[in-house]
């Protein structure tokens, strides 16, 4: 089930609960939903910029999302599925339990992640990623923000040293991810890993 914004803290904290405790999911909350493209369309996202592959996107940012994947999707290269995690302190599905979906599915051959600065999720992943077979390559918004300046999702929390935009990029290429500065540079990494 995707949520929607503006859901108050202690009300996402109950529903993160009680959907795990009927082993139920929940994406978000501040998401666009999830995608398969060809299969299945759950959420907002405009379902033409999206084409049936096997790189598999998870997004913080639902705009970034789409841009990312029509880049793609005009450079011939498909999605197996795209989501949305969303940027919430209260994360229903986090970027470790995506990503081991992806590796586990056959029809993902490269995962994109799409983060942003604020938390810890890109650098808890970096952990993960280390034990992952298939490749990564990630985007992280936010160099630029200027230091101590409240971004816009309630998880773009900075937490001293760890939440930074160069503490994500330094966790993950430590973990073997290849990096990039900029959504459009996705294209040329991406086609060594699919086609």
């Amino acid at each position: 089930m995707a949520k929607p914004e503006h859901i108050p803290v202690h009300d996402a904290m109950k529903m993160v609960k009680y959907a795990r405790n009927k082993k139920a999911r929940i994406i978000g909350p501040t998401t666009p939903g999830i995608i398969c493209p060809g299969k299945t369309k759950i959420g907002i996202m405009p379902a033409n910029v999206f084409s049936q592959g096997n790189v598999g996107i998870i997004s913080r940012s639902g705009t970034l999302l789409y841009e990312i994947a029509g880049n793609l999707s005009l450079a011939g290269i498909g999605q197996s599925a795209c989501l949305g995690i969303g940027a919430d302190l209260v994360i229903g599905t986090n970027l470790n339990e995506v990503l081991k979906l992806f590796e586990e599915d056959e029809h993902t051959k490269l995962v994109v992640i799409v983060g942003e600065i604020g938390g810890t999720q890109e650098e808890e992943a970096a952990k993960f990623i280390r034990k992952m077979e298939k490749p990564v390559i990630a985007y992280i918004a936010g160099r630029s923000a200027p230091p101590g300046q409240r971004m816009g999702h309630a998880g773009a929390i900075i937490l001293g040293e760890r939440g930074t935009a160069k503490s994500k990029i330094d966790a993950l290429k430590e973990a073997g991810v290849e990096v990039v500065y900029k959504p459009s540079d996705i294209v040329n990494v991406a086609k060594k890993y699919v086609e």
